[in-house]
């Protein structure tokens, strides 16, 4: 299967509009981003914010800030629950890492409330231009669905 392609959606995975999924994603505060750093895979979760259809965060210098100067293709990704009606969605989204460098810009984005959980200095800011963004959305099993002889077992531990 290419990279655009997509799975049938499961029985009961509902689509989401890119409308519906930029809404979802400015209810999180917390997301993950994805990409390759030479050899390796990088996975970070990061706190963000979704400023002018982009997904906004802060960074020290490292692999991220490098990431974005170098201006890789990323993937980002954003989940949630919602109790009251028992369902659940994801959030995915394709696109560039890129550092903002303009001052007009940096100035505008130190005024929006976003704070980094992590302590130390994070005074750069990295965007990510997203190409696709796609969701999906739906109800969460009843956990009594997956109970079977095993459950409750524990497995033996490994020497």
């Amino acid at each position: 299967m290419s990279s655009h392609e997509t799975s049938a959606p499961s029985e009961g995975v509902r689509s989401l509009s890119p409308e519906d999924a930029w809404e979802r994603a400015r209810t999180m505060v917390v997301g993950r981003i994805a990409f390759s750093s030479g050899e390796r895979l990088e996975l970070f979760p990061v706190n963000y914010l979704v400023d002018r259809g982009t997904v906004l965060f802060r960074t020290a210098p490292g692999t991220k800030l490098a990431a974005s100067l170098g201006r890789l293709q990323v993937v980002f990704e954003v989940d949630g629950y919602e109790p009251d009606i028992n369902e659940a969605w994801s959030v995915v989204m394709h696109g560039t890492l890129e550092p903002v460098l303009d001052t007009a810009e940096i100035v505008e984005a130190v005024a929006l409330p976003l704070f980094p959980w992590q302590s130390g200095e994070k005074a750069f800011f990295v965007r990510i231009v997203p190409s696709q963004v796609t969701g999906r959305q739906f109800e969460v099993a009843d956990p009594s669905r997956w109970v079977s002889q095993f459950t409750g077992v524990r497995r033996a531990q490994s020497e």
